[in-house]
């Protein structure tokens, strides 16, 4: 029998600490990319917006992201490891990491908004691809 084994989404709450509350931006965090998701609207998700009050994410590379704003519920799909399903609760000031091949449900309850960045195996930074938009795609035509 094959076992795979489940990596949690771990949370480091008040990352900033007092002498950066959120909304403020930790220096160190100031380069990474920044995404929103507004449950209140429907909508097709671009590469840094994302709208709906649930959904469900697979991460393909390891995440880590400091929620500047609002509020949201993680849950995992366990099914596949024979588990009982884990959730995790972010709010501001939270430093989360999404462990690669984490693979679940979010639940938005406010305007979420997160710096992010990815990671390798070994601990470094990856630059993100960043999508063109039908603008940019345009201007690269014309």
């Amino acid at each position: 029998m094959n076992y795979i084994k489940y990596k949690p989404i771990t949370v480091v709450p008040k990352y900033g600490g007092r002498r950066c509350p959120p909304p403020s931006i930790p220096p160190s965090l100031k380069e990474w990319g920044e995404w929103d998701c507004d449950p209140t609207k429907e909508g097709k998700p671009s590469q840094h917006h994302a709208y709906g009050k649930t959904f469900p994410w697979v991460f393909d590379m390891e995440e880590k992201a400091y929620v500047l704003e609002g509020e949201a519920t993680l849950t995992a799909d366990l099914d596949t490891y024979g588990l009982e399903s884990v959730s995790v609760r972010i709010v501001p000031g939270d430093m989360v990491t999404f462990p690669k091949g984490w693979k679940g449900y979010w639940e938005v309850h406010s305007m979420l908004r997160k710096r992010y960045a990815f990671f390798d195996s070994q601990g470094f930074q990856v630059d993100e691809i960043e999508e063109e938009t039908e603008d940019e795609k345009e201007d690269i035509i014309s």
